[in-house]
């Protein structure tokens, strides 16, 4: 049992390692202009609160190595289950996998470590709500639309998202793991415009029941922004319970 143990553990080590290379090996070297290379380091918790709720925090910091600077993130949010119709039996399931519907209530603040003597950046207001819907094969198909209510500079907008997403659990030497692909629109009120997407594909490692671990790749083109293509590399730690 021991030796089987030890095992899992080596091939969770090397799936982690692999996929740690992997996603650097998608980092292209920094260039001018209206493009940027970004790292973000994130930590999220999950705390059961009861069958149908959860508290969500999130922190993460955003590394542009393009030119040097760094922007922090904190973050709670209230996830609420909503009971799927003619399915019983998911009342009791994992609902952050298998339920067919859920909300999401936050509020995050977002600033800069070189400027903390002038407050906030941004603070969000966030409204979300995420439906599964399976798929042959096992895969499911992943929508969630989202309201980012915003205070940039002390002064109000809304930016409203919309993320299409595939994802399928397999086993990989004995691990459990979740890879994905996603797209996601974003429209801003302060241009009146579609003017971003975010493309991201990635997988969520699970170390222990209460540990998980996702590396990911994004890319992220906006037609508004001095940036307007950005790729991102991301590695999230999870933490459950």
């Amino acid at each position: 049992m021991w030796g089987e143990r030890h095992k899992i553990a080596h091939r969770r080590g090397q799936i982690i390692v692999m996929a740690l290379l992997a996603f650097s090996s998608l980092a292209v070297p920094a260039m001018a202009g209206d493009y940027a290379r970004e790292y973000v380091p994130e930590f999220d918790a999950f705390v059961k609160l009861s069958d149908k709720t959860r508290l969500f925090l999130l922190a993460d910091v955003t590394n542009n190595q393009t030119i040097d600077k760094s922007e922090g993130e904190v973050g709670a949010h209230l996830d609420f289950t909503l009971k799927p119709a003619l399915r019983p039996h998911l009342n009791e399931a994992d609902w952050a996998r298998d339920r067919y519907l859920w909300m999401r209530v936050g509020y995050v603040v977002l600033a800069s470590p070189d400027n903390r003597g002038s407050g906030p950046e941004e603070r969000r207001g966030i409204l979300e709500l995420t439906g599964r819907v399976p798929l042959p094969n096992d895969i499911w198909l992943v929508n969630r639309g989202r309201v980012d209510l915003r205070q940039l500079g002390g002064e109000p907008s809304q930016r409203y998202r919309l993320r299409a997403g595939l994802e399928r659990e397999t086993i990989v030497g004995g691990v459990v793991t979740v890879p994905y692909a996603q797209a996601e629109a974003f429209y801003d009120t302060r241009y009146d415009s579609w003017n971003r997407m975010l493309y991201q594909f990635g997988a969520e490692i699970e170390l222990t029941k209460q540990w998980r671990i996702e590396p990911y790749y994004a890319r992220q083109n906006d037609t508004r922004s001095a940036t307007a293509h950005v790729d991102r590399i991301g590695l999230a730690l999870k933490y459950f319970r």
